[in-house]
C-alpha cells in the first residue's frame, strides 16, 4: 500500500512553490449570504457599505487596473483637497449635525459583501446596482448630489490617473486606469458612464429650491401688482368706462 503522506508533501509543495495572488473583489460564492456570522473585519465592512449605500445621494462604480498603493494614496490626498460648496456642506449639517467625516470616499469594492447589503436593500435601483458589481471594482460615495462638487472630485481621481499613466508610457510600465462604469442617484436611478459628466453640470439643490420658488411666486406678484392698482384710481376708471358702455348701448335704438 502507498502511504498517503508523500503525495500530500508532493501537494503542499507544488502550492508553495506557485505564486497565487488573490483578490477579494475576483469572485462570489452563495455561501457568503447564508453565513451568519462575520469575523470582526467583515462585520464593519459590511455596515459600512450599509451606511454607504442607504445614506449616498451619489454612488459612482468605477472598474480599475494596475492602480499601485502610491498611487490609490495620491488619489485620496487630491479627493481631500476638493471642498464641497458651503451650500450643499450646509445641507449636509443640516441633515446630520456637525459633520467630521470625509465628504467623499473611494473604496476598493469586497464584492461580495457589498453585493449581499445591495441585494437586501428595499430600494430597486440600489439592488440593480449590486448586480453589475464585478471584477476589480472601486466606489466613490458622497453624502450630498451636490453637482459642482461631484465635478471636483472626479477631476481629483483623474489628475493622478493621468499623471501615473504618462509616466508608465515614457517607461513602457503597464499603464493603471480608472474608468467608471455607472452611477447611482439619490438611491434612486442608474446613470451609465455616458451621462455621468451631464450630471456634475447640474445646478445645486439650494440653486433648483430658489428656482422653484422663483416660478411659484411669479403669478403671485403679478396678482398681487394688480390688486394694488385696482385698489386705487384704476379700478374707478375702469369701473367707470364700463358704466359709459353700458348707457351706450341701452340708449342705442334696437334693430
Amino acid at each position: 500500500m502507498v502511504s498517503g503522506l508523500p503525495v500530500l508533501r508532493a501537494a503542499t509543495a507544488l502550492r508553495l512553490a506557485v505564486p497565487v495572488r488573490a483578490y477579494a473583489t475576483a469572485a462570489f460564492f452563495p455561501y457568503q449570504e447564508s453565513r451568519t456570522k462575520f469575523s470582526d473585519r467583515k462585520e464593519y465592512v459590511f455596515s459600512r457599505y450599509e451606511r454607504i449605500m442607504g445614506t449616498s445621494q451619489a454612488v459612482i462604480m468605477f472598474e480599475f487596473d494596475r492602480v499601485s498603493v502610491s498611487l490609490m494614496n495620491a488619489i485620496r490626498h487630491q479627493l481631500h483637497k476638493a471642498k464641497m460648496p458651503e451650500e450643499d456642506l450646509a445641507l449636509l449639517q443640516k441633515q446630520y449635525g456637525v459633520w467630521d467625516a470625509p465628504t467623499a470616499s473611494l473604496d476598493v469594492a469586497r464584492i461580495g459583501l457589498l453585493r449581499a447589503v445591495c441585494r437586501k436593500s428595499d430600494a430597486e435601483a440600489v439592488r440593480k446596482f449590486g448586480d453589475y458589481l464585478s471584477g476589480q471594482t472601486m466606489i466613490l460615495s458622497v453624502p450630498v448630489l451636490s453637482p459642482k462638487y461631484l465635478g471636483d472630485v472626479l477631476r481629483a481621481i483623474d489628475r493622478p490617473v493621468n499623471a501615473a499613466a504618462r509616466e508608465a508610457e515614457a517607461t513602457s510600465k503597464p499603464v493603471p486606469s480608472i474608468k467608471p462604469v455607472l452611477a447611482l442617484v439619490e438611491r434612486e436611478r442608474i446613470i451609465d458612464a455616458k451621462g455621468i459628466p451631464a450630471l456634475t453640470k447640474l445646478p445645486s439643490l439650494p440653486t433648483l429650491h430658489a428656482q422653484l420658488v422663483g416660478l411659484l411666486s411669479a403669478p403671485g406678484s403679478q396678482i398681487a401688482g394688480i390688486l394694488s392698482q385696482a385698489g386705487g384710481g384704476v379700478l374707478a376708471a375702469t369701473l367707470d368706462a364700463r358704466r359709459r358702455d353700458l348707457e351706450k348701448a341701452q340708449e342705442a335704438p334696437s334693430s
